[in-house]
């Protein structure tokens, strides 16, 4: 029972401490926080991406994931990648996925044609235990 009590009582002062310091600290309604600013980085919005996701076939075809149209070289892979950057600009980009039984030659000769372009690029790699 005194345990209780002596607790009841620590919050209480605690609790008058608390309102005292809100009471006496001085805060201003007319004070703004000065957010960190970039020198480095574009201001980009959110979302501003349009991205080309090409999948990668164990067979090394290539597939444009949205349209599901298939790309069977990587010619047609590399103005297929093409157009879409002259559509998008700057907004495009490129993710590269591939089948976890896809050699990897593949991946990386998909993402050396994005690097022609000069497009940017992601490769998702899935690992799978044995």
């Amino acid at each position: 029972m005194k345990r209780s009590r002596f607790l009841l009582r620590f919050v209480d002062v605690v609790l008058i401490l608390l309102f005292g310091f809100i009471v006496i600290s001085d805060i201003d309604e007319d004070s703004q926080i000065v957010l960190p600013s970039s020198s480095e980085t574009e201001r980009m919005e959110a979302g501003a991406e349009i991205v080309l996701f090409i999948g990668i076939t164990s067979d090394g075809e290539y597939i444009d994931e949205r349209e599901n149209f298939l790309l069977p070289n990587e010619q047609s892979l590399k103005s297929h990648i093409q157009q879409h950057k002259d559509r998008f600009g700057d907004l495009a980009k490129v993710r590269i996925r591939a089948n976890y039984d896809t050699q990897a030659h593949y991946a990386i000769r998909a993402a050396e044609i994005c690097d022609e372009i000069e497009i940017t690029k992601a490769i998702d790699v899935k690992i799978t235990g044995s």
